[in-house]
């Protein structure tokens, strides 16, 4: 077995190692948002989908010398394809569709020894069920699935801060060369194991052993595989996509959710029990409300919540997903088969998000979707196995009675009255640990409903989240949780959990028929006060609570005229079971659907691409006397303001939001206007053109060359925003990756000469990390004037890009001048940082007189980001 196991935990190492390498390498090349991400894990779901095809064809198709050799052969042809870093020629131009340029740059680099990656686990596991076909071997699956989980957790940790881009290439290929001999070597034992001559009587006993083994699963089977397989992938690319959208494409946010998602498979394949339906059902029911919650804060929810509740929602759905398709596996004669509908139900996934949403959708819904469509179909796999017909645990159920008193408790007594005192990370470490241990208790009490648990370790399970909330508060939050409220909650909690020991104990005197029947009754009990509750904390309406209460007791009161009208023999149909739970799914559906309705109320344009959404509102103008607006257009980008111009001809030249004249960028014009004599004009770049502010500033004979990565953000200019027509100066839009068309337009010979710069691409909507690079700088050095001013826009709610932007003043011996204004409601100006890049002392003493200037503190951080390593963690304002 050893060489088997080798073998599939260094080509899982591999497989996902090459990930955030090849995705690191080309996110420069194409903007660096996360479409770029969906559109990579696209590709390597499809090229899954080809291995795990290869394998299947190779063992059902040809004798075991066969696919040795003919996998010998493969091997040693993706050998040959090495080393797997993309060449420079592969950067896109301006025409060429981002999608397809990537794809054809991952099959080109990458194509050949992932193919071969991918196929190995299934290919392996088979030729270790044929050589050893008294054991199990899916638990080399879950082998392969550690294998995966530790490269994509050492990457942002280990791999990439310690090696370049270029270094992590050439020992991905040394790795990937050790991975070739080791599978040769597997190979080299199967065909050993071709050899000897089966007697025989022993081949007689094979045929009828074969005869008896279990038939194929069936199209309904095999279809639920693919959706719950699809389901689960969605849910990932759609959750990684809600993460990056406000922060960064980094490699931390692609390797969270694709952990949580590997994590699952591990635990699921490992060992199946610890899937419990009932635990994960639960906490599906609260991840559910609390992601919609979520989504309706949009970006005025703390990062470090929005990566938690996401991260769970995800976890819940693809442990539902993953844990239903691990009670569905076949018999490992279908191996194979089961692994290649797999890979096609993660391929169809990826289709949906990175494709079919893009070009349906207006918004981004796909993560909406995804939720429901996992619990509905999760719901759909449990009621296919009857799940209705198992004996609910008295000793389980009684202990989610103490432990949802011990929750109560905690909201009512500490976050209701206390959580405007937290900040977010120690609300999070607070509930979060205290929600994990009663979770974690949940599933040690499912794991050992076959008997029943001791009062030991009923204890031992009741006590950790105690002792956390009660130990945690009074060590980090000692204003909250005085000790007169931890002894309060302590109290409260270990009497709700005495008082459910002692009703287990009563439960047990009875009979086990009664033990299920009130066992039952409980259950509805709970599950009508937790309807309360939610109607109380108006998570439902009143009209949706009573909704869910009338359709329970309608599948109790049908369940029972059915078994009345059927013999006592006939199973029972289950509806009391899964009628209520739809109801559920279908009011958490309206009210995602709600939550998307209006955010429309007022939109009167919405489109979508690759590189994002983007959605123009109509504000209507403002009368009250103290502060009148005329109306206006604005514009979002995602969930971020890029800009808006009031619909009047007195206010619409004015430049608002983030460029209003106090502002960083307005002083920078001021100054180079003011050096120059007075019949020169002024030469402005902006990367990221917006609605245009910038161009009212624009006089005649100026020039002001906008960069732009989105096609779509330049329609909207003279449909809804009118800046650039209405400049008195020349503006001109170049459409691409600004870095990758400056470098063009140094290598055509072509310096922009810009007195002023202005680097708009970092106002909290996935920030392209390529933009603030050491190498980067050094472009924008070759395009300013002598004496220009590079300007740099920092606002940003999530991350401090100050000691970035020193590291960059610092990478080119210049001068980093921070200018900050207030907010000015009377004229649309919003308040703003930015920092003014100069080589010119004059110029940076000029600008230090300002009213705006901020000093640097002393013992600030400076960070130093080039494009083999960008640390996100030190930015990051959780």
């Amino acid at each position: 077995m050893l060489r088997y196991a080798l073998t599939i935990f260094t080509s899982a190492f591999l497989l996902f190692q090459v990930q955030p390498i090849i995705g690191r390498f080309i996110l420069p090349w194409f903007g660096g948002g996360p479409s770029i991400w969906t559109s990579c894990m696209l590709f390597f779901q499809a090229a899954l989908l080809g291995g795990y095809l290869y394998s299947h064809l190779l063992c059902a198709k040809l004798s075991v010398r066969s696919q040795a050799w003919i996998h010998l052969a493969v091997l040693a042809v993706s050998v040959l394809l090495l080393p797997i870093a993309p060449d420079e020629t592969w950067k896109p131009l301006p025409d060429q569709s981002p999608l397809a340029r990537i794809l054809l740059v991952l099959i080109a680099t990458v194509g050949g020894p992932y193919f071969v990656l991918a196929s190995t686990g299934p290919l392996m596991q088979k030729w270790f069920s044929q050589t050893s076909p008294d054991r199990s071997p899916y638990r080399l699956y879950a082998l392969s699935n550690i294998g995966s989980l530790l490269a994509l957790l050492s990457y942002p940790f280990v791999i990439e801060p310690r090696l370049t881009l270029q270094q992590q290439s050439v020992s991905w290929t040394s790795l990937y060369v050790v991975f070739a001999c080791f599978a040769a070597w597997c190979a080299a034992g199967l065909l050993k194991h071709d050899v000897l001559p089966i007697p025989d009587d022993e081949a007689a006993g094979q045929a009828t052993l074969e005869s008896s083994m279990p038939q194929k699963p069936g199209w309904f089977v095999g279809l639920l595989w693919l959706i719950l397989s699809a389901c689960g992938s969605a849910m990932l690319l759609a959750t990684t996509n809600q993460l990056c959208i406000d922060v960064a494409t980094v490699p931390f946010l692609w390797i969270l959710p694709l952990s949580l998602y590997l994590i699952t498979f591990i635990i699921c394949f490992d060992r199946p029990q610890w899937y419990d339906r009932r635990a994960f059902g639960m906490l599906l029911m609260v991840c559910g409300p609390l992601a919609g919650w979520a989504i309706s804060s949009g970006p005025d929810l703390e990062l470090a919540k929005q990566v938690v509740i996401f991260s769970a929602a995800l976890f819940a759905c693809c442990m539902a997903v993953h844990g239903e398709l691990v009670h569905s596996r076949p018999d490992p004669r279908y191996l194979t088969l089961f692994y290649l509908v797999i890979s096609a139900g993660g391929v169809l996934g990826g289709l949906f998000v990175a494709i079919l949403a893009t070009n349906l959708f207006t918004g981004y819904w796909e993560f909406q979707i995804s939720l429901v469509a996992c619990c509905v179909f999760a719901l759909i796999a449990a009621c296919r196995q009857r799940v209705w017909d198992v004996a609910p645990s008295s000793d389980f159920w009684t202990w989610a009675g103490g432990a949802f008193a011990t929750i109560v408790a905690a909201i009512a007594l500490v976050w209701t009255p206390h959580h405007e005192s937290l900040d977010a990370i120690d609300e999070i470490a607070l509930f979060g640990g205290f929600g994990s241990l009663i979770f974690s208790g949940l599933i040690a009490i499912g794991t050992r409903s076959e008997r029943s648990v001791s009062a030991w370790t009923w204890c031992g399970l009741a006590a950790l989240p105690i002792g956390w909330m009660v130990a945690w508060g009074s060590c980090r939050a000692p204003d909250v949780m005085t000790a007169g409220l931890g002894m309060k909650f302590a109290a409260i909690s270990i009497t709700a959990w005495a008082v459910a020991r002692v009703a287990l104990w009563g439960l047990r005197r009875f009979s086990e028929p009664h033990q299920i029947w009130l066992t039952r009754v409980a259950i509805a009990m709970y599950a009508t006060t937790l309807l309360a509750l939610a109607h109380q904390q108006h998570v439902v309406t009143a009209a949706q609570a009573w909704t869910l209460l009338l359709v329970g007791l309608g599948g109790v009161f049908a369940e029972w005229v059915i078994r009345k009208l059927r013999s006592n023999d006939r199973p029972s149909l289950g509806i009391w079971y899964w009628a209520p739970l739809l109801s559920l799914l279908a009011i958490m559906g309206y009210g995602y659907w709600e939550t998307l309705d209006s955010n429309s109320r007022g939109v009167v344009h919405r489109s979508r691409n690759f590189y994002g959404v983007l959605h123009v509102d109509y504000v209507p103008a403002r009368d009250d006397d103290e502060s009148p607006m005329p109306a206006k257009f604005r514009l979002e980008h995602g969930q971020i303001q890029h800009g808006f111009q009031y619909d009047d001809e007195d206010w619409k030249s004015e430049p608002t939001t983030y460029y209003g004249r106090a502002s960083g960028l307005g002083l920078a014009i001021e100054t180079v206007r003011e050096r120059k004599q007075a019949d020169k004009s002024i030469h402005v770049g902006v990367v990221g053109l917006g609605t245009g502010t910038i161009a009212a500033y624009g006089k005649t004979n100026d020039d002001f060359r906008f960069y732009e990565i989105n096609p779509a953000v330049q329609e909207l200019s003279g449909r809804y925003f009118t800046y650039l027509q209405d400049s008195a100066a020349r503006t001109k839009v170049r459409i691409g990756d600004a870095r990758i068309v400056m470098e063009r337009e140094l290598r055509e010979n072509q310096p922009q000469h810009f007195d002023v710069l202005a680097i708009d691409a970092f106002s909290s909507d996935a920030i392209p990390v390529h933009l603030l690079t050491t190498e980067c700088a050094e472009i924008y050095r070759q395009h300013l004037a002598e004496d220009g001013i590079l300007a740099i826009h920092i606002s940003n709610r999530f991350l401090d890009l100050g000691p970035v932007v020193r590291g960059l003043a610092d990478s080119l011996d210049w001068q980093a001048i921070r200018l900050s204004n207030d907010k000015d409601e009377s004229i649309g100006v919003y308040g703003s940082t930015w920092v003014l890049l100069t080589q010119n002392a004059e110029v940076a003493e000029q600008l230090q007189r300002s009213e705006s200037f901020e000093a640097w503190e002393q013992d600030e951080t400076i960070l130093h980001w080039s494009d083999d390593y960008s640390g996100l963690w030190n930015l990051l304002a959780l």
